[in-house]
């Protein structure tokens, strides 16, 4: 989607576009599919044809999957269209995902990531009970032990399962709880929607508008690449 190339280093850091990792019909970098959403749980050759070779590879996906309790999907023959749980749908794509490593990755020359969730503050209840809007306005971090709704526990343990069972090693970058806290890190009504800034009258309505899913550059996302940047040096000094 997105090529960053430095060419004094012989170096390009690449941003694919595939919110479900494995196939589906969001697969379009700029039109996506965003309320209707359909899953191939078991094809990934198609995105797997851009990672092959790649130095360094980083994945992540979690939110797209949370739109509904319910995502249809197929497993096999692509006119078998059924509704998932998505916990499972999930578990089946991961499954997917992890026998394309092993079946392409050299663990020697390829360095393997996967990103944890990345939490949204929908609801400002959970941190203010009595509440009832969203993270707009928020300046501040939350204070003391907290875990939203916006990080499924379940998502979790199949990662850590499926990571736990690959023969491939993956580094597993925990970005959840320290972002869990940043209620106030998100682009609330100061970002854009369908690719344009929100107009005035969307941004006097924050609790309809404001997005609490996304977040602000610079701010946490920033501390997730210090995260990797710290395991990339490691591994570089490990080398040496």
């Amino acid at each position: 989607m997105k090529i960053f190339k430095a060419e004094e280093y012989n170096a390009s850091i690449e941003y694919y576009w595939a919110p479900f990792i494995v196939e589906s019909i969001s697969d379009h970098a700029t039109n996506h599919t965003v309320l209707k959403r359909l899953v191939n749980l078991d094809s990934i050759a198609k995105h797997g044809k851009s990672w092959e070779g790649v130095d360094v590879l980083v994945f992540e996906s979690y939110v797209w999957w949370m739109y509904k309790p319910l995502i249809n999907a197929t497993f096999g023959s692509t006119d078998d269209i059924r509704e998932y749980n998505v916990t499972t749908a999930y578990k089946l794509a991961m499954e997917t995902w992890a026998k394309w490593l092993e079946s392409n990755i050299n663990s020697v020359k390829q360095k393997v990531f996967f990103m944890s969730m990345s939490p949204t503050h929908l609801w400002s209840w959970e941190w203010r009970p009595g509440s009832d809007e969203n993270c707009f306005n928020e300046s501040y971090p939350i204070d003391g032990p907290y875990w939203g709704t916006g990080s499924n526990l379940q998502i979790m343990k199949i990662v850590d399962d499926v990571l736990r069972e690959s023969k491939i090693d993956v580094t597993f970058l925990n970005i959840t709880q320290l972002s869990e806290y940043r209620k106030d890190g998100h682009a609330a009504i100061y970002g854009e929607r369908k690719g344009k800034l929100l107009t005035k009258e969307q941004r006097s309505d924050p609790k309809k508008f404001a997005d609490c899913i996304h977040w602000c550059l610079p701010g946490v996302p920033d501390a997730w690449n210090e995260i990797l940047y710290a395991y990339l040096l490691q591994n570089h000094q490990n080398s040496m």
